[in-house]
């Protein structure tokens, strides 16, 4: 009996080990499965090029198997936007089982966080500095040295150094290359056909250099929805496009209320020049941006949103805009601050005498003074000024001649001064005179004489033959001819004109035409934000018919956290 009894409990036993065995070695077999579901999702998420056209992102789907049999796993899908400026988080639920008659066994249920990392928001192919009125939510690469000023929410990548605060992420102050290479796309791939496939299609041409306001989609014979526009465009507002915009030139943007959106898997915009956004402008973005040269923004624009990502060659500038109409808009550089209502009449900008300065283009043609002229400006100035600070100086494209110049001299007490190419002539007004509120200055050629005002009075006049100069160059304000540290302006600066004559026989002041005319009353508010959308920018380079070639701005993908249900 006590034999029977010990072998019966022998028995008893070993079914219950092999049945834990079953058992465990069926769960492990789950838990595998339900771990290839998530990465079955991830690389979805990572490729989005081939999913149902509807769908922004894999959602996810049910009965999925790896093999054949009666192993299954069902996945779910979910964007994280807890935080509204972080497109690059995925919550992932997949639940793992065998299917025995009609039952749900062995189940392994797994959820995950998943990260899209690096994604690249903001490519730029030099030296770039991220103003104030810049925000990036994602990661950001320079190809040079790269000066952060705006907020940057995610890593920053650079062929060079990085400096500045704010910015979330890691930081690596030299990479070889970027993350993400330059999406291999050209003007030439959209005309006079595209391909999706081995069908070719015809883009719609855009016949005049304003676009029409309107709402443009796409169509049967142009089902990517392109508009095509060799040659410069303006958009005047109100101008929304469902497709892609591809411009063989400059795009400028002048009024409210534009928009461009992306269908899938091509970009939203592609411009083979420039694009500016002028006072007033305004645009939003969905998908990817791919600009050839430079992006700038006026200081009076509405603003930029792109939800996608921006790749520029030549980086995001801010600018301020000429009111002559003679289109010599300012570069911004370094951020200097912007008092909309504090100026002398308006607003008004406030130079640190660190760095900043503006600077226009260089351009043979315009902002030429070949004899007589009117300069006038309102200044605040520092009481202290270093030595050769100027208001503003016209000089040679390499910065070594003054044509003519403005500026604060290296005597004590400092005198302003105009310094044509070989010669300087004393205004007689000081910066004591000037120092410390608001003074309107202006100096007067009339043939050979020469006359200084301070507040509309007169304060010096004489015979002066030495003639501005003339040529290429660029128009600096707050910096003189180098844009050196050494030598820049301290204080408020506000109207700046400048007049290719003296004021007729009945002005006091010339009041129509100047050849330059900077107010300088932007209000400098937030304009440009950023934010990566990797489901968005994702693009199919078709290189030739039926040849495709998958882009996306995300380089790689990690599981933040993976926890059992």
């Amino acid at each position: 009996m006590v034999i029977t009894i010990t072998s019966l409990a022998f028995l008893s036993q070993s079914d219950i080990e092999l049945a834990c065995g079953r058992n465990m070695n069926l769960r492990m077999q789950m838990d595998y499965l339900a771990q290839s579901g998530l990465e079955h999702a991830k690389g979805l998420i990572l490729n989005p090029h081939d999913i149902d056209i509807a769908l922004e992102y894999w959602t996810g789907d049910v009965g999925q198997q790896i093999v054949g049999g009666d192993d299954y796993y069902d996945v779910e899908v979910v964007r994280d936007d807890s935080d509204p400026n972080d497109r690059c988080n995925y919550i992932i639920d997949c639940n793992a089982y065998r299917l025995k008659n009609g039952e749900k066994i062995g189940r392994s249920s797994l959820r995950a966080e998943l990260r899209l990392d690096p994604c690249i928001a903001y490519w730029v192919g030099t030296d770039t500095t991220i103003s104030q009125q810049v925000a990036i939510n994602g990661d950001i690469y320079g190809a040079g040295n790269l000066v952060n000023k705006g907020s940057i929410g995610g890593d920053a990548f650079a062929g060079g150094q990085i400096t500045g605060a704010d910015i979330e992420g890691r930081l690596n102050e030299f990479v070889a290359q970027g993350p993400v290479v330059w999406p291999d796309i050209e003007v030439t791939d959209f005309s006079p056909t595209y391909y999706i496939g081995a069908a070719t299609y015809s883009p719609e041409n855009i016949g005049s250099s304003i676009h029409p306001s309107g709402n443009f989609s796409p169509s049967g014979g142009n089902p990517a929805g392109i508009r095509y526009r060799s040659g410069n465009v303006e958009m005047p507002g109100a101008v929304n496009i469902e497709g892609m915009l591809v411009v063989d030139g400059t795009l400028r943007i002048s009024g409210a209320n534009n928009s461009i959106t992306a269908v899938r898997n091509f970009a939203a915009v592609l411009v083979n020049g420039d694009v500016i956004i002028d006072d007033g402008g305004e645009l939003e973005i969905n998908g990817l941006a791919v600009v050839e040269g430079q992006v700038q923004i006026s200081a009076g624009a509405i603003g930029v949103s792109i939800l996608g990502g921006l790749f520029t060659e030549d980086g995001i500038v801010e600018t301020t805009e000429d009111s002559s109409g003679n289109d010599n808009a300012a570069i911004v550089y370094n951020s200097p601050t912007w008092h909309p209502s504090g100026g002398r009449t308006d607003g008004a900008l406030e130079f640190d005498g660190v760095d900043d300065y503006l600077q226009t283009s260089d351009d043979p043609n315009k902002l030429q003074l070949t004899g007589d002229y009117t300069m006038a400006v309102w200044i605040k100035a520092n009481a202290i000024q270093k030595d050769w600070a100027a208001i503003f100086s016209k000089s040679s494209t390499d910065g070594s001649t003054n044509h003519w110049t403005l500026q604060f001299n290296n005597i004590n007490p400092k005198k302003l001064i105009i310094h044509h190419p070989t010669a300087i002539w004393d205004t007689r007004i000081s910066l004591d005179d000037v120092a410390g509120a608001w003074h309107h200055i202006r100096v007067v050629r009339s043939a050979t004489t020469v006359t200084s005002y301070l507040d509309g009075n007169e304060v010096y006049s004489n015979t002066w033959s030495v003639n501005p100069g003339s040529g290429t160059g660029y128009f600096n304000i707050g910096a003189d001819r180098t844009t050196s540290i050494n030598y820049v302006y301290k204080g408020l600066i506000d109207d700046i004109r400048i007049y290719d004559r003296p004021p007729d026989a009945n002005e006091t002041y010339p009041s129509v035409n100047p050849i330059g005319h900077w107010m300088l009353d932007e209000d400098g508010g937030d304009r440009t934000t950023i934010t990566a959308a990797p489901s968005k920018t994702a693009i199919v380079v078709w290189s030739q018919a039926g040849v495709a070639e998958n882009w996306g701005q995300t380089a790689g993908a990690f599981f933040r956290s993976i926890k059992r249900e």
